[in-house]
Order: structure tokens, then sequence, then C-alpha cells
């Protein structure tokens, strides 16, 4: 491996090792904002509390929002207060000089570990170089070139040959190994993120299934109360219909004699005034009882856009569904792409054999 390459797989290794040291700090952070304890936060508040509050709830809030939305802004967003509360994490010394009172997340955990393993694979890989191969090629070849001339020297070459080989298989092996756990990991991280998709599918649709019931219930609420109120008007409509009828009658029979219908009028106005009154005030409180009922309909309507923005976050959740599968599909490239250049070398390793074979 020339010197350049070697530094810039050195750079490339650095820059994992020290992702990898990032995801340790941040697996110390609740899930939720409210979990985090006041010596926590005191802690990393290091004098300035207020700061150190606002850059966490800030951090906390953007999760939140990106677990129903995938907005390029939030997410661009989310990287710089990732970087701010890693730095906040390690200017208090967190891991070292104190430990939190949450202990780390396993969901972290188990992602830093199928990042680890990455990292092995890659440190193998630049490890070794095709030169390295190519030398040990011709090792071979001049074994069985001398073979004619010293079997006791080919002998001790063979041997040694068949050490190196034993070793190289129990490399390949390892790396086998490797490979099959890391795949494995992969199959759980997917097999939990359908899993919580599944269970936040379910509890939105139990959620939405009781509002649509309450809402139905509260429509036919509403529905009888109109009714009665309905009736209550046709019953003082008719009661009106009959008093008129009797005022009418009355009168008729009080123009006979002047002076008793003047007098008997006086008092009836005088009784009338008061029914009068009587009947406003009940026209007031059926107008007030109106207006409530009003706007019990004006919160059914209000209710009804509620349920259109539910459906609209249901929509969101299915784009975030997309994203998931999107990043799930780069990391099994990523397997492919190991997995291609194992098989590569194998098959130059064959290749060379035949070769080798061939010239004898």
């Amino acid at each position: 491996m020339n010197p350049q390459t070697k530094c810039e797989a050195g750079r490339i290794l650095a820059v994992i090792d020290e992702a990898l040291d990032d995801l340790e700090l941040l697996s110390f952070l609740p899930q939720f904002y409210n979990n985090l304890s006041k010596d926590d936060l005191a802690h990393l508040s290091g004098g300035d509390s207020a700061k150190a509050a606002a850059t966490l709830s800030g951090h906390f809030d953007l999760e939140r929002r990106l677990e129903v939305s995938s907005d390029p802004v939030d997410l661009q967003n989310h990287i710089q207060s990732t970087n701010a509360v890693v730095s906040l994490l390690k200017a208090s010394g967190c891991g070292h000089e104190y430990q939190p009172s949450t202990g780390p997340s396993d969901a972290i955990a188990r992602f830093k570990k199928v990042i680890g393993i990455l990292r092995g694979l890659m440190n193998n890989n630049f490890s070794t170089t095709v030169e390295e191969d190519d030398q040990k090629l011709q090792i071979l070849r001049d074994t069985v070139s001398r073979e004619q001339h010293a079997s006791a020297d080919v002998k001790a070459l063979n041997r040694e040959f068949m050490t190196e080989r034993k070793l190289r298989q129990t490399e390949v092996l390892k790396k086998d190994q490797a490979i099959h756990k890391l795949m494995d990991d992969l199959e759980e991280v997917q097999r939990k993120a359908h899993e919580d998709l599944v269970d936040y599918e379910r509890v939105a649709e139990e959620k939405q299934s009781l509002e649509q019931q309450q809402a139905a219930q509260d429509e036919g609420d509403l529905e009888n109360k109109v009714a009665d109120l309905e009736a209550q008007l046709a019953k003082l409509k008719e009661a009106n219909q009959r008093d008129e009828g009797t005022l009418r009658a009355e009168r008729k029979k009080k123009e006979n004699n002047l002076s008793t219908i003047i007098t008997d009028y006086d008092r009836e106005m005088t009784q009338k005034t008061g029914e009068k009154e009587k009947l406003q005030y009940e026209f007031e409180e059926d107008s007030t009882e109106l207006a409530k009922v009003e706007a019990e309909l004006k919160q059914f309507e209000e209710e009804n856009t509620r349920w259109a923005e539910e459906d609209q976050i249901k929509m969101e959740a299915i784009k975030h569904r997309a994203v998931i599968k999107h990043r799930m599909d780069d990391s099994a490239k990523t397997v492919q792409a190991f997995w291609r250049c194992f098989a590569e070398r194998n098959n130059l390793k064959k290749k060379a054999k035949k070769k080798g074979k061939g010239k004898k």
C-alpha cells in the first residue's frame, strides 16, 4: 500500500472512530426531553443553563417533528442540532468525568455494533493489498520450479504454503462469520423497525375509531336536542294561537258595554303585559339555547377539520416509512458491495492457482 493510500485509509478509519465516539455520547440521552433529570441538565449546562436547555429542547423538538415529517429543512437543522448536542456532551465530560442517570440506549448500542463490524471489515481490506497477494503467488511459483532440484526445499516450502493457506482460510472464515453476523444485525434492525411501524399504525387506527364513535354520539345528542327545541316551539305557537282566540272572543263580548269593556280592557292589558314579558323572557331563553346549539354545531365542524388533519398526518407517516426503506436499501447495497469485493478476490486467487498449475 503506497503512503498516499495508507494515509487516506487512516483518515477514513479516524472519521469512523469519531462517529462511534459521538454515538456513544448520544446513547446517554433519553428519548424525551422531560425524561432528562435535573442533575444531568445542571451538569450539562456548565453555568449557562438557559443555553443548554434551549439546545436540548430544540434537538428533541426536531426529533418529534421528524417522526411524522421528512422536511429537508428540518433534516438540515437536525444535523446542526446533533452536532451542537455532541459538543455540549463532550464539554461536560459525559461518560468520563461523570455518569448520567440514564443508561446507554439499546437501539444506539446495536447500531454502534453494526458500524464497528463495518469498520473492522474495512480495516482488514486496507491492511491486505493486491501486491502482497501477488508476492505470495510468486513464492508458490518459485517453489514449484525448484521442486526438480531440491525436494527437501520443496517440501519445506509446501509446508509453509499449507500453513499460510490454513491461515488465509481461517481469516476468510472469520470474515464470513462477521458478514453473516452483520446481515443478522441488519435483519434485526429491519424487524424492529417493522414492529414499531405496525404498533404506531395500530394505535393511530384505535384512536381514530374512538374519536369517530365519540363524534357520532355527539351528533346524535345534538339532533335530539334540536328535535326537543322544535317540539317546544310548536307547543308555544299552539298556546299563543289559543290565547289569541280567547282574547278575540272576550273582546267581542266586552264591546256590548263600553264602560265594562274599558275597565276589563285595562285589567286585561295589565294581565297580558305580564304574560307578554314572561313570553319575552322565555323567547330570550330559547334564543340562548339556540345559540348554544349553533356553538356545538360549530365545534362539530372543527372536529371534522381535525379529522382531515389526522388523515394528512397518516400520509406523512407513509412518506416516513418510504424514507426508512430507502435507508435500509442503502445499507443493503453497502453489504453487497463488501461481498462483491470479497468474491472478486477469491476469483483472483482461483485464477492464480489455475495459472500456476498450468505452468507446472
